[in-house]
């Protein structure tokens, strides 16, 4: 990436990205704004799998109550129907709709790997279930709601999808 960038963009160069199914999300800093094209396109090359490259624009929950966000896309098509496979559960979703963080997915296994077969939990803002979902599927009894119509939508396809 060094090379591509002018030399004074060499700061901290860009290099991570969050996966969420075919996406990539950045949350480039205003100095990488003018560079944000040729960042998504070497992401993109050197990533075979992401189709479609995001920028935050705003924070998280300034956009809605739900905890979404603005985002702009700098490359690809405005697909952000995703799927992806987290603690032995296929989750589906709308990205620009649900809350998603896939840099909590060792906590999302470490709370699962408490819980045990016959125990009941309560997840009451469980999003579309990355600990419901992994818990139930092991035996848990699991009680799950989310204020986002949205996330419990994809709660619901989710449960059925994955016992």
């Amino acid at each position: 990436m060094a090379s591509l960038l002018p030399e004074n963009a060499q700061g901290e160069i860009p290099v991570g990205f969050a996966l969420v199914g075919h996406v990539a999300h950045l949350n480039l800093r205003d100095e990488y704004l003018p560079y944000k094209r040729i960042i998504a396109e070497v992401i993109v090359d050197k990533n075979p799998t992401i189709k479609t490259v995001i920028n935050k624009v705003d924070d998280v929950g300034t956009h809605s109550e739900f905890r979404t966000f603005g985002y702009e896309v700098i490359y690809g098509p405005d697909d952000m129907n995703v799927e992806l496979g987290e603690g032995n559960c296929v989750f589906r979703f709308d990205y620009s709709k649900v809350y998603w963080n896939s840099r909590l997915q060792t906590e999302h296994k470490r709370l699962v790997d408490m819980f045990n077969p016959g125990e009941v939990v309560c997840d009451v803002m469980a999003g579309i279930g990355p600990f419901a979902l992994p818990a139930g599927k092991k035996g848990t009894f699991v009680w799950a709601n989310d204020l986002n119509p949205e996330s419990y939508k994809y709660l619901s396809e989710g449960i059925v999808r994955n016992k």
